[in-house]
């Protein structure tokens, strides 16, 4: 052996790499060690109809209109005035013209809309036109879809 190889190979070398090669298996155990005898869970896979239902909604729009009355939301435009009414439902659309609405006060936008007549008018607000949704998104009944629409006319003359 050359003088190399006997250094390499040294008693004092050969210790140190024996205390390292210790310290890493006692490592080994404390880190690794608990954790390498767990048992491997293997998890049934889902059907659709699991997936489906965790990923549902928690509730609806649907649920949420059916949970509301009607009778409850009438009660609470009953004693409102047209102007209110219009600030309620209506205001966000013909106040700025959003979607093409005609705004309130536009005497030429609404003149041409009343040439088919008030009633008709009034049948397109109950209904719905264009983007505008039925009822223009509210709960209010007819009388006051009417009244609404007779106010929106007169401040638009």
């Amino acid at each position: 052996m050359s003088e190399a190889q006997a250094e390499t190979f040294s008693p004092h070398n050969i210790t140190v790499l024996g205390g390292l090669l210790l310290i890493a298996i006692i490592l080994g155990e404390v880190v690794i060690g608990p954790h390498g005898n767990d048992e491997v869970v293997v998890e049934s896979v889902d059907t659709m109809e699991d997936i489906a239902m965790r990923l549902q909604p928690v509730i609806s729009l649907d649920e949420m209109r059916s949970s509301m009355t009607v009778a409850s939301a009438a009660a609470d435009t009953a004693g409102q005035s047209p102007g209110q009414l219009y600030q309620g439902a209506c205001l966000a659309c013909h106040s700025t013209g959003a979607a093409g609405a005609p705004k309130i006060g536009d005497a030429a936008a609404w003149k041409a809309r009343l040439a088919k007549g008030l009633d008709s008018l009034v049948t397109s607000a109950i209904n719905g036109i264009g983007a505008m949704p039925p009822r223009g998104g509210s709960q209010f009944n007819d009388d006051q879809i009417r009244a609404t629409v007779e106010y929106i006319l007169s401040e638009s003359k």
